[in-house]
């Protein structure tokens, strides 16, 4: 599959893959990461829990599918809005 990849993605130029000592590195830090905040999730959901000031943004989200398209826009706008000024003019 990967050589199917490289010849549709690189415009046929051939190239072999090759793995780093920095790229397994992190990829075992990130692994191990993620092993550890779950552990933590799992054996103690109140470290990771909330704050008590969070709790009106909680409220917010009720778990409606509505819910979740308007913070999605919510957040887009708020993102279009912060990069905006950094768009030079035509």
């Amino acid at each position: 599959m990967a050589h199917a990849v490289n010849e549709a993605g690189s415009g046929g130029a051939l190239t072999s893959v090759h793995w780093t000592p920095p790229g397994v590195l992190l990829g075992l830090a990130s692994t191990l990461a993620a092993i550890g905040l779950a552990a933590v999730a799992v054996t103690r959901p109140n470290l990771l829990a909330a704050p008590d000031w969070a709790e009106p943004l909680r409220r917010l989200q009720s778990g409606h599918v509505g819910d979740y398209v308007a913070w999605l826009l919510a957040g887009a706008t708020l993102l279009g809005a912060l990069v905006l000024p950094g768009i030079p003019a035509a």
